[in-house]
């Protein structure tokens, strides 16, 4: 089915194309009607349907105006003008906005089904063009590609230098130079015995990105991309950003049928803030993984604990060689096949992206435990030796493992590692076993094989926190989520939440929010059973 909006301000012409034609009989639906463009606006970012009908001559909100406003925010849609104005400068105009059809009024319910069936052969040509593209194959990028990459991920992270920043843009084909910027991170997700649709998933998001004038897009790693929103005259940061990130994930499922996690960062006014706003966006991608959900989510939609439990680990692979025990190899390698997949072209590909992934997170442990990554694995620079490398099954699978041994055996001989393997495995426990009113200081610290004293004075100089602190802001987060999401009973969630005593729940939360649980739940709208 295709689904149709129509536009029209004549309430005669609007009822007439909705009644004569039989949409219950054809492989079209008429998802909803609009009497102005302006008010069509809102609508039809909601409802996206495959094809637009309307008129020109509106109030407030001409259909030329709508028709460039839909093709810049859902390029996707396919628009069809009908006009009882046949002035040659509507025809022409509506031609250089690209739409499908141009009608004249009065239209018969004949003369509008022939159109939509032909608007309709065209959707289904471009689905089997996309489908019909070759998949991308492992290619030996281009030097100034690779270095392109390879410098907006810096920019992005905080390693490249952003006091020559615009320059090297400039060279590398990037008009760097706005207003402000807002950075967004996205993530494919796709079980294993699924990397083979990965290609075509690519191509649909950097195919969307590509048609903004105002992103800058580059992948960060096999699954992973990044984006740049350069402000505009016309919008707000954040509505571009979520109109972006909102068109990016339809257009993705719509042709694919795999959905995306974004996150969506604070605007930055420099260059020099934009890894400020890039970490904001992963901890809201991060917030959103946690939970299960693959849906859309900005930094300023977390609420303040969200926020300060965000500071922990940017990079998922990072954390998991930082946790990592020798038990732990085989299972990370094995894992690693799995997603290689038994295709020979489609395994190379993958293992180019898992290989530099792991790499970079190796090298970003490395530094944190004062060893050189240089001396230790490949640069993530030297593109040709990863992919030779990745080009042979074997010869991956072994690089995996020497990387992992020489993350274990820098961290069993650096104190720092030792410790921070402690407090990651500590805070893992913690976040697990929250709920349980026996957990302990005592309890923990046998977790991590230390005394009490001893882990109670790593804890609070590693995290920032006494152990105390630290679960108290994970049971109040786990609390907030419940009011706010459910219509459980305050005291029901207290002891869900670790807490023997519903009135020192009470307490602690409006110490830690300054509103009651109750008062909370109020502001979220939400009532109690």
């Amino acid at each position: 089915m295709y689904s149709v909006f129509l536009v029209e301000d004549e309430i005669v012409v609007r009822e007439g194309i909705r009644s004569s034609i039989p949409w219950d009989e054809t492989d079209f639906t008429l998802v909803g009607e609009a009497p102005d463009g302006e008010m069509a606006l809102s609508m039809l970012q909601e409802l996206k349907p495959d094809i637009l009908l309307t008129d020109i001559k509106m109030p407030f909100l001409d259909g030329l105006a709508l028709t460039r406003i839909v093709r810049k925010t859902q390029p996707w849609m396919k628009v069809v003008i009908i006009s009882g104005h046949d002035e040659f400068q509507y025809a022409r105009e509506a031609i250089s906005l690209g739409v499908e059809e141009y009608l004249l009024k009065p239209v018969s319910a004949a003369d509008m089904l022939r159109c939509l069936e032909k608007v309709a052969l065209r959707i289904e040509a471009e689905k089997r063009e996309s489908d019909d593209i070759e998949r991308l194959r492992l290619q030996a990028r281009t030097n100034a590609q690779a270095l392109r990459e390879k410098w907006l991920a810096g920019l992005v992270t905080g390693e490249a230098s952003t006091e020559k920043a615009i320059e090297t843009a400039q060279s590398y084909g990037i008009d760097l130079i706005a207003r402000g910027y807002a950075a967004i991170a996205a993530e494919i997700h796709l079980p294993p015995e699924d990397f083979p649709r990965l290609d075509r998933v690519r191509r649909a998001v950097e195919g969307f990105a590509s048609s903004r004038a105002d992103v800058i897009s580059f992948p960060l790693g096999v699954n992973q991309y990044a984006f740049i929103i350069k402000e505009s005259e016309q919008n707000s940061l954040e509505e571009d950003s979520y109109s972006f990130a909102q068109g990016l994930s339809f257009e993705t499922n719509r042709k694919t049928s795999c959905r995306l996690t974004i996150g969506i960062g604070l605007p930055a006014e420099r260059i020099a803030e934009i890894p400020r706003s890039f970490a904001e966006a992963n901890a809201a991608l991060r917030h959103l993984t946690a939970s299960g959900r693959t849906e859309i989510a900005g930094f300023a939609d977390m609420d303040s604990s969200e926020r300060a439990a965000s500071r922990s680990g940017a990079d998922p692979v990072a954390d998991r060689l930082r946790t990592l025990s020798r038990s732990d190899i085989d299972c990370f390698v094995e894992q690693y096949a799995e997603m290689l997949g038994k295709n020979e072209s489609q395994a190379s590909y993958i293992g180019y992206y898992l290989l530099y992934d792991l790499i970079v997170a190796a090298a970003t442990v490395a530094r944190e435990l004062g060893g050189d990554p240089a001396a230790l694995f490949p640069s993530p620079r030297s593109h040709e030796l990863i992919i030779g490398i990745a080009s042979e099954r074997g010869t991956f699978l072994a690089e995996v493992r020497r990387i992992l041994e020489r993350i274990m055996l820098l961290r069993d001989e650096s104190p720092a590692g030792r410790h921070l393997s402690m407090i990651l495995k500590a805070k893992n426990y913690i976040d697990v076993h929250f709920a349980d009113p026996d957990i302990s200081l005592h309890s923990v610290a046998s977790v991590v094989n230390v005394s009490p004293n001893h882990f109670s004075t790593v804890f609070s100089q590693e995290a920032g926190e006494s152990f105390i602190e630290y679960l108290t802001c994970v049971r109040i987060g786990h609390a907030k989520r419940l009011l706010a999401e459910t219509r459980m009973k305050s005291v029901d969630i207290a002891y869900e939440s670790g807490f023997n005593d519903p009135h020192y729940f009470s307490f602690m939360f409006k110490k830690k929010t300054g509103v009651s649980p109750r008062e909370f739940r109020a502001e979220k709208n939400q009532p109690e059973e």
